[in-house]
């Protein structure tokens, strides 16, 4: 069983991967059973990737937790972070029944990194800590980790304005109803709208974060190679992360996709993949984290 300081190390080693990729050095899990269970979801901060004040890694990882369990009760859970939780992360963990908090960096800690309050606020902090959920200060070795790597890199890139506000793949399904039962009740990616008219079909899913993710004829055939064992993929393939690819793989091929390849691959990079032939000709990597 894995401690909770085990917990908290790995929230620590995940801030220090979020600095990497160019965001901030916070994280956090969402741990089932009281920190005794599974890790239910991961955050990481992304207040300026996604230009959001609130998507700080406790709420991004608490917000993970729901969409997978499909509740707003994580009662039964724990938030382990990377450093002291800011009132919206206490908040959001007690909306959700949450009643503890364990945690590596101290505000001081991450105050002499930069990420310090303003005077009112910090002054009102002894009248919140505490009230929505427990705090418990796991004091681990490696709590200034990913603030030493801020320090080295420099303000993130993420940091600079977006001029594109969202990714949306537009595909043209010559059976309109195969494919929307296809990706919204056999793949559960939720309807945002249905623009439908006397015109045409048109029905909005929400595939979650959207990445745009360019790559040349020689890592399509390498990526082709480990997925499927032979070149496949056209131009555009959609990739998604999900829960677990296998089990979603089993029942998007009971429902009328084909499977590419011998199923299931351990790849090189850490993710278990499986590659599809789905609805409206488009070719799916469906993908999950090993771990």
């Amino acid at each position: 069983m894995t401690s909770i300081e085990e917990h908290v190390r790995a929230a620590v080693r995940l801030a220090a991967r979020n600095v990497e990729a160019g965001r901030s050095p916070f994280a956090a899990l969402v741990v089932a059973d009281g920190g005794a269970g599974e890790v239910l979801a991961t955050g990481v901060n992304a207040t300026h990737r996604d230009t959001d004040p609130t998507a700080h890694g406790e709420v991004e990882a608490i917000k993970a937790a729901c969409r997978r369990l499909g509740t707003f009760d994580l009662s039964d859970a724990i938030v382990v972070s990377s450093c002291e939780p800011c009132p919206i992360c206490q908040a959001t963990a007690g909306m959700t029944g949450i009643a503890r908090i364990a945690y590596a960096a101290t505000r001081a800690q991450a105050a002499a990194a930069g990420f310090g309050f303003s005077d009112v606020v910090a002054s009102r902090l002894a009248d919140i800590d505490g009230v929505m959920v427990g705090l418990e200060h796991i004091d681990v070795d490696t709590a200034d980790e990913p603030f030493e790597a801020w320090r080295r890199a420099g303000p993130p890139a993420d940091m600079r304005p977006r001029p594109i506000h969202e990714l949306r793949v537009a595909v043209t399904a010559p059976d309109h109803g195969a494919a929307l039962a296809f990706y919204r009740d056999v793949l559960g990616l939720r309807q945002l709208a249905d623009w439908t008219s006397p015109d045409g079909k048109v029905v909005v899913l929400d595939g979650g974060r959207a990445t745009l993710e360019l790559i040349d004829e020689a890592q399509a055939s390498y990526i082709d190679r480990v997925e499927v064992g032979r070149r496949v993929a056209g131009p555009i393939r959609l990739a998604l992360s999900v829960d677990d690819s296998a089990a979603l793989a089993e029942r998007a091929r009971a429902n009328g996709a084909v499977l590419l390849g011998a199923g299931p691959v351990e790849t090189p990079w850490g993710d278990r993949n499986v590659r599809l032939s789905a609805p409206a000709d488009l070719q799916l990597t469906l993908f999950s984290s090993v771990d």
